[in-house]
C-alpha cells in the first residue's frame, strides 16, 4: 500500500516545466564586402529561463514562392548566395552602448562540438540545412552571459549595369519575440546611390550618409520574417554576378507599387484569402483560443508581405496574444486543480479500503485441521477439481472412508460427516457402501446427468461452506465507488489531453486505467482471513525450508491438514497419484459424455 501512496505522490509531484523567456535587445551589424559578400555580426540579450538559443540562417531560395515575384528584379536564383562561412560564436556582457569590437573583445569564445545537450554550455553545434545553417548556441541564464555571432554570406551582392543591389533576408522566421532589434549597415566606399526597402516589419531608418544606415524596430514577433532591399553605387564590389542591365528604375517602380500590384482586385482567390484572414483574426479576439490564434496566424502568414491588412491583422494578433496567455494560464490552473483533487480523491478511496487492517497481524500458529477447499479459498479465493481431489485424501486421511490400493477401491465408515462431505460421499459411492474407482469412472459415463448434479451441489456446497468462513470482505460498495471514480478521471484526462495540462492528462489517463483493473479485480481479507493466510504462509515456508516435500506435493500436503503435517511417504505419494489421475479423468470423460449425447440428439433432431 505504500508502495502505491509513493508512486502516485511521485507522479503527481514532478514539475512539468516550460520555458519562459524573451530577447529584450538585438543588434546587427551590416557590412559589404568588397567582393561580394557580407559580413554580419549579431549580439543580443535574453531574460529568463533559457538552455540557449537556435539562429537559423539561410543563403538561397528565400525569395522563392511569393506571388507574381512581387519581391525580386531579376530571375530569383540570383538573389542565392553561394554560402556561409561562420567565423566565430561567443559569450559576452551585452550592452547597447558598447561596440560590436567591444563586446567581442569582452567576450569568451565557444567552442563547436558534433553533439550537445541542454544544460550544456560554451559550446555550440552546426546542422545544415536545404537553404543554408542551423545553429544552436548552447549558453544557460545560469551563466549570466549573452550571446554573440559573427558569420559572412558568400557572393550574395548583384551588379547591375547603374546600381548594385542586396536582397536580404535577415529574419526568415524570428525564432522569439524581439522587443528592440537594431540594424546597423556599412557600405565602405559609397559615395551617390542609397536607398533601402524593408518588408515584414515597420521600420524607422535613418540615413546617416552614404556608408552608413539604422533601421530600429520595436517589436518583431514570433514566427515573423524580416527582410531588406539595397541599392548603392556598383563600384563598391567586384561580384561575380553581372546583369549587364540598368535596373535602378525597375527596382523603384517595384517597390513603390508593390501594394497595387500585390492585391488585384480580379484576383479572387487572393481577396477569398484576406477575408478568410480577417475573420479569422476577428474570431480570436472573441474566443481568445490558441487553436483559432495559431489558425489565424497561419491565414495572414500566406498574405503578401506588402499587403497593409496583413500589418494589421498582425498588431492586432499581437495585441490579443497576451490575452490569450492569461487564458491558458487560467485554464491551466483551474485543469490542474481538478487534477490535483481527483488524485488526492483516489488517495482516499486507498485508505478507506486498506486503513482497516494497516496495522500488523500478529500470527500464531492455529488449528491446521480444516478442510482442504478452504485453503485453496482463502489462498487464491477459488476452487478447483484439485480440491475436490485433495479432499478425498483428507477423507482417508481422517479414515471417514477407507481406501484399499490394491483393489482400487473406495469403502465408507460411519463417522459423522459435514454436509459438503455428504455431498462428496454421495459424488463418490452413489448410496453404494463400496467402490471402485472404475466403477466410478463407468457410471459418470453411463450416467452423466446424475454424476455431473452431485458433482455441481458438491461444488456448491464448499463454496458456500468457504464463503461462511469469512476469509474475505465484502468490497461490492467500495468497487462500485473506485470503479466509477476511475471511469470519471479517465473521461477527464481524455478531455483535458489537448488541453495546456497535456502531462498531468497522461498521467491520469495511466492511473485511471492501472486502478480500473485494479479494482476489478480487488480482495481484501478480512482480519480472521489475513491471520489464517499468514498462517499458512509461514507453514508453506517452513516447509520448502526444510526440505520436508517436493514443491509438486506442497499444495496437497497443505490440504490434507495433517496436524504433525508429516510430509508425504511413498505410500501417500502413491494413493495421490493414483485418486488425482483417476476422478480428474473420470470428471473430464463425464463431460465428454454429456457433450456427445447432445451432440447426437442435435443431430436427430435435424434429420427429423
Amino acid at each position: 500500500m505504500k508502495k502505491i501512496y509513493f508512486i502516485i505522490c511521485f507522479l503527481f509531484l514532478v514539475p512539468i516545466v516550460k520555458a519562459n523567456y524573451e530577447v529584450v535587445d538585438y543588434r546587427i551589424d551590416l557590412t559589404i564586402l568588397e567582393n561580394g559578400d557580407v559580413n554580419i555580426v549579431e549580439a543580443w540579450q535574453m531574460t529568463g529561463t533559457y538552455n540557449g538559443y537556435e539562429r537559423i540562417l539561410n543563403y538561397k531560395n528565400n525569395y522563392f514562392g511569393y506571388k507574381g515575384d512581387l519581391l525580386t528584379s531579376f530571375d530569383k536564383n540570383l538573389y542565392n548566395g553561394d554560402g556561409i562561412k561562420l567565423n566565430e560564436v561567443r559569450m559576452i556582457n551585452y550592452s547597447n552602448k558598447k561596440d560590436i569590437a567591444q563586446l567581442k573583445e569582452e567576450g569568451d569564445l565557444l567552442k563547436l562540438v558534433d553533439n550537445a545537450t541542454k544544460g550544456n554550455h560554451s559550446v555550440y553545434t552546426i546542422k545544415n540545412s536545404d537553404n543554408g545553417q542551423i545553429y544552436k548556441i548552447y549558453n544557460p541564464n545560469r551563466m549570466n552571459k549573452d550571446f554573440y555571432i559573427d558569420y559572412t554570406l558568400k557572393n550574395l551582392v548583384i551588379n547591375h549595369e547603374d546600381v548594385a543591389e542586396l536582397a536580404l533576408y535577415l529574419f526568415t522566421k524570428v525564432e522569439e519575440n524581439i522587443s528592440n532589434l537594431k540594424v546597423t549597415i556599412h557600405i565602405p566606399n559609397n559615395h551617390e546611390n542609397l536607398i533601402i526597402w524593408t518588408h515584414g516589419v515597420l521600420t524607422d531608418t535613418t540615413y546617416v550618409d552614404k556608408e552608413n544606415i539604422i533601421l530600429t524596430i520595436d517589436n518583431l514577433p514570433k514566427d515573423s520574417a524580416f527582410d531588406l532591399r539595397l541599392v548603392f553605387d556598383n563600384d563598391v564590389v567586384t561580384t561575380k554576378k553581372i546583369t549587364e542591365q540598368s535596373m535602378l528604375k525597375k527596382i523603384i517602380d517595384l517597390e513603390q507599387n508593390l501594394d497595387l500590384d500585390a492585391i488585384d482586385p480580379k484576383d479572387e482567390e487572393y481577396n477569398k484569402l484576406r477575408e478568410e484572414a480577417y475573420n479569422s483574426v476577428s474570431n480570436v479576439e472573441n474566443s481568445y483560443n490558441r487553436n483559432d490564434y495559431d489558425l489565424a496566424y497561419e491565414k495572414v502568414s500566406h498574405l503578401n508581405e506588402n499587403d497593409k491588412l496583413k500589418t494589421e491583422l498582425l498588431i492586432k494578433l499581437m495585441n490579443v496574444e497576451p490575452k490569450i496567455e492569461q487564458r491558458e494560464e487560467i485554464i491551466k490552473v483551474l485543469f490542474t486543480s481538478l487534477v490535483t483533487i481527483w488524485l488526492f480523491g483516489l488517495i482516499i478511496i486507498l485508505y478507506q479500503i486498506y486503513k482497516k487492517y494497516n496495522h500488523r497481524i500478529d500470527v500464531k500458529r492455529l488449528n491446521n485441521d480444516i478442510s482442504p477447499f478452504k485453503i485453496n479459498y482463502l489462498l487464491r479465493k477459488k476452487i478447483t477439481n484439485l480440491d475436490l481431489v485433495a479432499s478425498i485424501i483428507y477423507l482417508i486421511n481422517k479414515q471417514k472412508i477407507f481406501f484399499d490400493e490394491k483393489r482400487r477401491m473406495l469403502k465408507k465408515s460411519n463417522l459423522k460427516l459435514t454436509n459438503s462431505e455428504e455431498k462428496l460421499i454421495k459424488l463418490l459411492f452413489n448410496d453404494k457402501n463400496k467402490v471402485t474407482l472404475e466403477e466410478i469412472a463407468y457410471y459418470a459415463q453411463e450416467n452423466f446427468d446424475d454424476f455431473l448434479k452431485n458433482y455441481s451441489n458438491w461444488f456448491d456446497s464448499v463454496n458456500i461452506e468457504a464463503e461462511n468462513e469469512k476469509y474475505y470482505e465484502n468490497l461490492f460498495f467500495y468497487k462500485i465507488i473506485s470503479i466509477s471514480y476511475c471511469i470519471i478521471g479517465l473521461f477527464l484526462g481524455i478531455f483535458l489531453i489537448n488541453q495546456p495540462t497535456y502531462y498531468s492528462s497522461i498521467i491520469i489517463i495511466i492511473l485511471a486505467i492501472i486502478f480500473l483493473i485494479y479494482f476489478i479485480f480487488l480482495r481484501k481479507r478480512t482480519e480472521k482471513g489475513l491471520k489464517q493466510y499468514y498462517n499458512w504462509l509461514s507453514i508453506k515456508a517452513d516447509l520448502l525450508k526444510a526440505k520436508k516435500i517436493d514443491t509438486y506435493y506442497l499444495p496437497y500436503v497443505l490440504c490434507l491438514g495433517k496436524k504433525n503435517l508429516k510430509y508425504l511417504n511413498n505410500e501417500d505419494k502413491r494413493i495421490l497419484k493414483t485418486i488425482k489421475e483417476s476422478i480428474i479423468i473420470t470428471i473430464k470423460k463425464a463431460y465428454e459424455a454429456r457433450d456427445n449425447a447432445h451432440i447426437k440428439y442435435s443431430s436427430v433432431k435435424l434429420k427429423r
